[in-house]
């Protein structure tokens, strides 16, 4: 019996299949993963507009977009503002933050926003900018050959089975 393909693979299927070229799917994923990070809330909104400004794939920015999702952003938000605090010259400890970006996640309101402080805020963002340069770049690449082995590895197997079909001549 054959197993059901899970999302994972089924979005990673979508992606190779995109009918753009991979330097475009590329450069969808780059905006994706970039808007990803910059913004805490409505990253999709940021994504698709950007993948248009550097004609990108705009179905794989807004799939890329979900590296930062629910169940990362415990992770990744209090990660971001510690690289973050070191960029803005003014670390802080990975503790604090913690338990600041926890507070806020569990109860987003203005008064858990204002205990944030400014601070964190700035290396909210200095962190953000920073880790979608690096993951923009680096998913653009990365996408990019992944899409071009993809495709060329379906021609072989494509060209495989029509060789296999063919009868030998004597």
């Amino acid at each position: 019996m054959r197993k059901r393909p899970g999302r994972s693979l089924k979005l990673y299927l979508r992606l190779m299949r995109h009918p753009g070229t991979p330097e475009s799917v590329g450069r969808g994923v780059a905006a994706g993963l970039f808007s990803a990070f910059i913004i805490p809330v409505g990253h999709m909104l940021l994504a698709f507009p950007l993948a248009m400004l550097v004609r990108g794939a705009r179905g794989a920015a807004v799939l890329s977009t979900w590296i930062v999702n629910p169940l990362s952003m415990p992770v990744v938000y209090p990660v971001q503002c510690y690289l973050g605090s070191f960029v803005i010259g003014r670390p802080l400890s990975y503790a604090l933050i913690k338990q600041l970006v926890f507070n806020f996640h569990r109860n987003p309101s203005m008064k858990t926003a204002g205990e944030l402080g400014g601070e964190l805020i700035a290396s909210f963002f200095a962190g953000g900018l920073l880790l979608g340069i690096v993951l923009a770049v680096v998913g653009y690449f990365c996408t990019a050959e992944m899409v071009r082995r993809y495709r060329a590895r379906r021609i072989r197997r494509k060209q495989s089975r029509i060789n296999r079909r063919k009868p030998e001549e004597y």
